[in-house]
C-alpha cells in the first residue's frame, strides 16, 4: 500500500461499499467467537440509508488505493451523539484507521453542540477500549431476545390490558411526544422512516391520552416508549402479539428495562447475543425505552 489513507465523508453512491466493510468486519468478529458469519452479499440496511440521509456529515470512510477500508457513522438526535456504525476491514485493523475515523465522528458531534455521547457496542475489547477513552462508560447490557408464538401468548396473558386503557393505532405526533419525554428528542425523522419501511405502531391509551407505543416491523419489535412501566409493557406485548404472523418475534432489550426483561424471560423468550451500551453520562428514561436496533437506536 502506498500513501496515506484519506478520511472523508461517504457519498450516497458509496454506501454499498461502506456496508460491505460493516458486513466483513462483523462476520470476522462473529467467526472469531465461534458464531456463523454473515452473507457477503447481504443487502444494505434501510436503517443505514436513513442514517446517511439524516446525518450525511456524520458518515466518514477511510479510502486507500481507491477502496474503502473503514467506515464510521455518527448520528445526532437533539443533545445526544450516537455512534451508529464503526468498522474497519479485518486486514486493515491495527493501522490507525479506526482512531482517525472515530476522531472525525467525535468532532462532528462537538460541532453540533452535543452534550451526551453513547454507543451500542459489541464485546470486542479493542472497541470497548476506544469508547472508554472517548469518555463513554458501560451503563448496561443489551440482550437480543427471541420468542415463539407460545411465549408471546404467555407475555400477553401476563401483562394484560389495563381496564382503564385500550389498544389503538398510534398517532405519529403522540409517538414523537413520548419519545421526547423518555429520550430527550422526538426523533420525528426516525419514526417516519420506521413507518415508511413497513413498520406499524400500536398505542396504549388511558384517560383519553396516549401513554405508550411500540412499533413492529415483520418479526422485529421497536422502538417503543411509555410514560409508565405498566403502559410500556402493555404496548410491547401488544406489538409482539400483532407481529410475525403468529411466528417468532425478536427484541433488543437494554438491561435498564429490568421489568420488561424479567417478563420476557419468565414467559419463555430466549436470550441470544449480548452487547453493551456505553454513554458519557446517563440521560432520559432508559427504563421506559426499547430501541429499534443498533443502527438507529
Amino acid at each position: 500500500m502506498s500513501g496515506e489513507p484519506q478520511i472523508r465523508n461517504v457519498r450516497p453512491d458509496e454506501l454499498e461499499q461502506a456496508w460491505r466493510v460493516h458486513v466483513a468486519s462483523s462476520s470476522d468478529l462473529a467467526m472469531r467467537r465461534g458464531r456463523p458469519g454473515r452473507r457477503a452479499d447481504e443487502p444494505v440496511s434501510t436503517d443505514a440509508r436513513a442514517g446517511l440521509a439524516s446525518d450525511p456529515d456524520g458518515y466518514f470512510c477511510a479510502v486507500e488505493e481507491g477502496r474503502i477500508r473503514g467506515m464510521v457513522s455518527a448520528l445526532v438526535r437533539g443533545r445526544v451523539w450516537y455512534l451508529s456504525m464503526f468498522f474497519v476491514l479485518p486486514g486493515d485493523q491495527g493501522r490507525g484507521l479506526g482512531r482517525a475515523l472515530l476522531e472525525r465522528a467525535l468532532a462532528y458531534g462537538e460541532a453540533r453542540g452535543v452534550e451526551v455521547r453513547c454507543v451500542w457496542a459489541s464485546l470486542d475489547p479493542r472497541a470497548q477500549a476506544r469508547y472508554v477513552m472517548a469518555g463513554m462508560a458501560p451503563r448496561w447490557p443489551i440482550y437480543r431476545l427471541e420468542g415463539d408464538a407460545a411465549a408471546v401468548a404467555r407475555l400477553t396473558a401476563r401483562v394484560g390490558l389495563d381496564p382503564r386503557g385500550r389498544e389503538l393505532p398510534c398517532n405519529p405526533v403522540a409517538a414523537e411526544k413520548l419519545t421526547a419525554e423518555v429520550f430527550g428528542d422526538g426523533r420525528a425523522d426516525d419514526l417516519a422512516h420506521r413507518r415508511s419501511d413497513g413498520g406499524a405502531a400500536v398505542a396504549i391509551e388511558r384517560g383519553g391520552e396516549i401513554t405508550a407505543f411500540a412499533y413492529r416491523r415483520g418479526e422485529r419489535i421497536g422502538p417503543a416508549a411509555g410514560r409508565d412501566e405498566t403502559a410500556f409493557l402493555q404496548a410491547v406485548a401488544a406489538a409482539a402479539a400483532g407481529a410475525g404472523g403468529g411466528g417468532s418475534v425478536t427484541l433488543r432489550v437494554p438491561g435498564a428495562c429490568a421489568s420488561l426483561l424479567e417478563g420476557l424471560v419468565a414467559c419463555g423468550f430466549r436470550i441470544g447475543d449480548l452487547s453493551v451500551f456505553l454513554a458519557s453520562r446517563p440521560f432520559g428514561r432508559p427504563d421506559l425505552y426499547l430501541p429499534s436496533g443498533p443502527i438507529l437506536f
